[in-house]
């Protein structure tokens, strides 16, 4: 089974208007238009919902699966879910519809109308994402590095950060500085920084996967960062929002993202 580490990966080839379009004003017009009519306030539903709006992003739910996938995951009848794929295809994803063949067909079959505006083109080239995402996994199956002998502490980054504060000095990213929504001048980019602007700039509270993947690859301050850097730093991300335990080395006085699969 894919691991989440894979998963956004995946994210991160995905053609930047098609990523930034979940963002829009329209999608998230839609995504509150379904929670406020079809969800009840459910905290659980909502999570429901933004995983499976991501997985039609990932095409790992197809278009054609989503009555039935909004059924049984939502916990609605027939005539809902039919209304709630409706409003996720006409207004969510019609206007990258060069990116979903078929959307217009699975629109009408529905009972929907097509939109009338034009969505958005998809070049050829960007079309091969999915050859692209499958040489991302096999070069993700590298052999483990000797590690030396170290006692190793885990723990979520909010702990860390309390018991050890070296760990906020720990820098992420070979750029000169960072620009933080808090501070008035530039900063170094150590953890403790990208972790304040993390949480000024995407709230606090629990984000999802696509939530962290916008800001590791599309925020101004990620902009020249190569794939491991992102990869440490979405890790962090996912330690603050999914408590999740991250390698402290007491002997390297780092977080050793070797150690992290």
């Amino acid at each position: 089974m894919e691991n989440n580490n894979q998963k956004t990966n995946r994210f991160a080839l995905l053609p930047a208007f098609v990523l930034d379009s979940l963002y829009e004003d329209y999608s998230l017009g839609a995504i509150t238009k379904i929670r406020n009519e079809y969800m009840d306030g459910d905290l659980e539903k909502n999570q429901v919902l933004k995983d499976l709006i991501a997985y039609l992003v990932l095409k790992d739910v197809k278009i054609e699966q989503l009555v039935q996938v909004g059924k049984k995951g939502l916990g609605l009848n027939n005539k809902q879910a039919k209304e709630v794929s409706l409003i996720i295809l006409q207004e969510i994803l019609f206007p990258i519809a060069s990116f979903f063949p078929g959307i217009e067909d699975e629109i009408l079959r529905l009972g929907g109308e097509v939109p009338k505006k034009k969505p958005k083109r998809l070049s050829e080239q960007l079309l091969k994402r999915e050859a692209e995402m499958d040489k991302m996994r096999e070069e993700e199956a590298q052999a483990e590095a000797e590690r030396m002998a170290d006692t190793i502490i885990s723990k979520s980054i909010d702990d860390l950060l309390k018991k050890f504060p070296i760990v906020g000095r720990q820098q992420i990213g070979s750029q000169e500085s960072i620009i933080i929504k808090t501070k008035s001048e530039p900063m170094k980019p150590l953890i403790k920084f990208w972790v304040e602007d993390y949480k000024e700039k995407m709230g606090y509270y629990k984000h999802s996967n696509i939530e962290r993947v916008q800001y590791v690859y599309h925020d101004k301050n990620t902009k020249n960062m190569n794939q491991e850097e992102r990869r440490q730093l979405n890790l962090i991300f996912k330690s603050v929002d999914e408590k999740i335990l991250l390698p402290y080395s007491t002997k390297k006085k780092i977080i050793d993202f070797s150690r992290v699969e």
